[in-house]
């Protein structure tokens, strides 16, 4: 096929629809390699009949023609595409010529594409250009990155949001005593110029940025960028910022990648959204805030408020979070870090130094990480029917630095057995998902409380993260516990915290 294509090419026969064809077949993300290797081995190293195509009078054929080359990617037809590129008019060609010196290599004309990308900044943008200048932009800025970007903001005054569990805040809250900061439905809100202060908290899931000058802005998305723009919000992110070497770099004229997320109640006008809202973004800050789907520096989201117009935060992807960072492995469905840690910080004056631990529902080991860095225990025991997850907990615990004094079980806890007793239980119990029925769930718990009365001290303590609440309350009393504390986690999921003694 790809064969029958070429000769076609090569012979003047329906130049146009042989090379479409040509071009999707090696665009095929199945057969795409096959067919390059196939097409590579006709050429044998010529690729004169292709490279012509680059001057044929019709566009669409000197596009396809370039792409083809680029996903050939042969270094000897990059002059060819090069001088193309300089001579075609045709704005909508630009962008795959880029590319496909992107894939050749395009290192010998990196200065002449520099001096396209900063004359490409300064032409207008009009209803006729707009598409096609910022898909050429695209291509060009992929070649002139940043360099590796860090945060530098610490000392600057920052007012941010951390998101905590909305019912305990108070956690967080109380955490931040000497910093001004006040409650809000997602969490708390403060302001500061000693950042580090505050970022190693770990009762916190996010940590946002209020943008100086910037409240609401409008719903329609060209409006909204230019609203944004015009309070300085490619200032506020510069500002904190640069390029790791070289602080001065950020701020004269660099790039930063972002991307646009949103939080609205109609779903279908979001993508449409972020799409005409991104593309304003960058040109009004002529590129200097480039959007990227994949490869981002930070964030910018816009949350949707009672009036129709939107809120405006900045997330810095490059701030890195370095609270969890023992949690190397995870698996589905295992708890959020922050959400351990916060339940840990409501039981804390329940958890005793020294203890003996037992999670018979360990998962990865967050719930034992997290309890030991609120209160040292003396051993801890991990058990899990799921091999995988004992493992991944096995390389968790050892990078938390309390794995010489963890035993981890590949078990089902209804076989487990001990010969001496525990001090604390403390998990995050199973929950309903296609593999566990309701059923199969409140086993467990029926397990879960036979099984305490025969391994738990007589002063022992319970704690239990339980997204099924009323099976606490149906079975505790089978190893002689009352529920001391019922902490109301999340009214969505029905979850609770629930503090027992014997």
């Amino acid at each position: 096929m790809i064969k029958d294509f070429y000769l076609s090419i090569e012979s003047g026969i329906d130049v146009k629809e042989n090379l479409l064809s040509l071009k999707e077949a090696l665009k095929t993300p199945v057969k795409g390699s096959r067919e390059k290797d196939a097409l590579l081995l006709i050429l044998g190293g010529d690729y004169s009949v292709l490279t012509g195509l680059l001057k044929n009078d019709d566009p669409k054929v000197r596009k396809n023609a370039v792409i083809v080359l680029g996903i050939l990617g042969a270094a000897e037809t990059l002059d060819a595409v090069y001088e193309a590129y300089t001579l075609d008019s045709v704005m909508y060609n630009k962008a795959s010529y880029v590319e496909a010196m992107r894939k050749i290599g395009y290192e010998k004309y990196k200065e002449e594409l520099k001096a396209r990308f900063d004359s490409l900044r300064k032409i207008p943008a009009s209803d006729e250009n707009r598409k096609h200048i910022l898909d050429e932009m695209k291509q060009l800025v992929k070649i002139f990155g940043n360099g590796k970007l860090e945060f530098t903001g610490f000392n600057l005054e920052n007012e941010c949001i951390l998101t905590t569990n909305r019912l305990h805040k108070e956690v967080t809250s109380d955490a931040l005593q000497g910093i001004p900061h006040k409650d809000i439905p997602a969490g708390v809100v403060l302001k500061t110029k000693s950042l580090e202060e505050v970022i190693h908290l770990r009762t916190y899931d996010e940590l946002l940025f209020i943008p100086d000058g910037i409240k609401n802005v409008s719903s329609d998305p060209k409006a909204a960028a230019k609203e944004v723009v015009d309070a300085g919000i490619k200032d506020y992110i510069f500002n904190r910022i640069s390029v790791k070497g070289d602080e001065s770099k950020a701020k004269s004229g660099y790039r930063v990648n972002f991307r646009t997320e949103i939080r609205a109640k109609d779903k279908e006008k979001n993508t449409d959204f972020v799409k005409k809202f991104s593309e304003e973004l960058e040109i009004l800050t002529n590129w200097e805030l480039s959007n990227s789907v994949s490869d981002y520096d930070v964030e910018i989201r816009l949350i949707e408020n009672a009036s129709g117009m939107y809120a405006v935060l900045v997330k810095f992807c490059i701030l890195r979070d370095e609270r969890f960072t023992y949690r190397r492995e995870t698996i589905a469905a295992t708890i959020k870090p922050y959400l351990a840690a916060t339940l840990m910080q409501l039981a804390r004056h329940y958890l005793k130094g020294n203890a003996a631990v037992l999670d018979p529902f360990c998962g990865v080991g967050t719930m034992l990480a997290e309890r030991e860095l609120v209160v040292n225990a003396k051993k801890y025991y991990g058990i899990d029917i799921f091999g995988e997850a004992v493992k991944k907990a096995e390389t968790n615990l050892k990078s938390a630095g309390i794995i010489r004094k963890t035993d981890l079980i590949t078990k089902d806890f209804a076989a487990f057995t001990s010969t001496h007793l525990f001090d604390e239980i403390v998990t995050d119990m199973p929950f309903e998902t296609e593999q566990k029925s309701f059923e199969d769930i409140e086993k467990l718990y029926r397990i879960l409380f036979e099984k305490a009365d025969e391994l738990l001290e007589k002063k022992a303590v319970m704690i239990i993260y339980s997204r099924n609440p009323g099976f606490v309350e149906k079975y505790h009393t089978l190893c002689n516990c009352k529920i001391e504390e019922d902490f109301e986690i999340s009214k969505k999921e029905n979850s609770h915290l629930f503090i027992l003694k014997r």
